[in-house]
């Protein structure tokens, strides 16, 4: 076994960019040698944004093992793990040492049952509640420092303030969904909820089921346009009507938008599956997806009842969320016993049964409103670990020039 000191060297070396530093979960107390160098690569990159460079952390921390700094990162992360767990074995016989002379038997049971906690910990498939408590309050300390310095929300930004104004937006994790039915506009509110979210900085995956790249652009152009001050027309960019040439191209030269990521298919396959929305998230680490569209995805389980491909389909997104920390924005149909489009779908009118419902953190339903056009009703059907703040959002309504946004409720 390498020195400790070696391999934690390597660690903190190779810990060198944000993808690499949020994978690795282990704690500070983990680190038998370099914990204060661990604590720092955290502290700077919470502080600054940035991972320090090799020379910073040699200026720092001049005890780091130099000869480390070529380690492969995947080989330290396993050697050190081997080395946190052989530390801990050790100390569980340690620490009955004195108990094992005078009482074998019960020294005996402590040892099993300490071992057996050990186990436990490095079972990847469960987690001890205890395991993780520092990292939970470190993340309580990131999420005030954040909301004290003047970033008044946590997660993701919603196009809806009145989720927004709780402090609270899309977090890592979880699965949002809205249901309506055909030509409310679920299209075109999944690219404004992916807008909101790239204007808020976020790299963001809209994936399409329903709409070709060309078509989903388009709507994105007129979106983005009315949130930078511009407006362009949807219908004359789609009909070849007559726009202002010049205000388009400057634009096209403003947006130069290299945070949004679009897919309407997968090369080779017939159909998008869970598990190549899987493959796009681990190729191009998005901190958002949005799925217009989820009920053509295919779960990838053959050929089942519908209510099964929907509970496979469903918890295979909120399981996509979990694993990848993500969160996603999913849009399906309502059944046609919503056959009212001016009166919201309820939580049984989801196509193909309740999966949907039962999976999402949070799910919206949308509905036209009579007499007024340019207005949708949104009632949210379920809002999971918060306290009812609305039953309805009213949005204004105008996306031929991308219009759309929350108005006062009271109308």
């Amino acid at each position: 076994m390498e020195s400790f000191d070696f391999i934690e060297s390597g660690l903190v070396f190779g810990l060198d960019t944000s993808k690499a530093l949020k994978e690795f979960r282990h704690p500070p107390r983990d680190f038998a040698v370099h914990s204060d160098a661990y604590k720092f690569i955290v502290t700077f990159f919470d502080d600054y944004g940035e991972i320090p460079s090799v020379d910073v952390l040699q200026e720092n921390f001049p005890t780091l093992d130099t000869s480390a700094q070529t380690l492969n990162l995947d080989y330290a992360v396993d050697a050190f793990k081997n080395q946190v767990l052989y530390r801990q074995i050790v100390n569980v016989f340690q620490t009955q040492k004195g108990l094992l002379q005078e009482d074998p038997k019960t020294a005996f049971s402590k040892i099993t049952s300490g071992l057996n906690d050990i186990g436990i910990a490095y079972d990847e498939d469960v987690v001890s509640y205890g395991e993780g408590s520092d990292s939970r309050l470190e993340e309580w300390r990131a999420r005030y420092k954040a909301r004290s310095v003047g970033n008044k929300m946590l997660g993701i930004a919603t196009p809806l303030h009145t989720i927004n104004n709780t402090g609270v937006g899309w977090l890592p994790g979880e699965m949002i969904s809205m249901f309506a039915r055909p030509t409310i506009g679920k299209t075109w509110f999944c690219i404004y909820t992916a807008a909101t979210a790239v204007m808020s900085g976020k790299k963001t995956l809209l994936i399409s089921t329903e709409m070709p790249i060309s078509a989903i652009a388009l709507r994105a152009d007129v979106i983005f346009a009315q949130m930078l001050g511009y407006e362009i027309s949807h219908r004359a960019l789609r009909s070849g009507d007559s726009i202002d040439e010049e205000e388009y191209s400057k634009f096209l030269d403003d947006i130069n938008e290299h945070q949004l990521f679009i897919c309407d298919r997968i090369s080779g396959q017939n159909s998008i599956t869970i598990e190549s929305i899987a493959a796009l998230i681990r190729k191009h680490s998005p901190e958002f997806v949005v799925l217009d569209g989820a009920y053509l995805v295919n779960s990838g389980t053959g050929r089942k009842a519908a209510w099964e491909e929907s509970h496979a389909l469903f918890y295979g997104l909120k399981n996509l969320c979990t694993a990848m920390n993500i969160s996603m924005f999913v849009s399906t149909q309502a059944t046609k016993d919503a056959a009212d489009i001016f009166r919201p779908p309820q939580a049984n009118q989801v196509a193909f049964g309740d999966a949907l419902l039962r999976a999402s953190d949070v799910v919206l339903s949308m509905c036209l409103v009579e007499d007024d056009s340019e207005r949708r009703l949104i009632q949210y059907q379920k809002y999971r670990d918060a306290e009812s703040f609305a039953d309805t959002s009213l949005l204004h309504w105008n996306p031929n020039v991308g219009k759309i946004y929350e108005v006062n409720p009271d109308f």
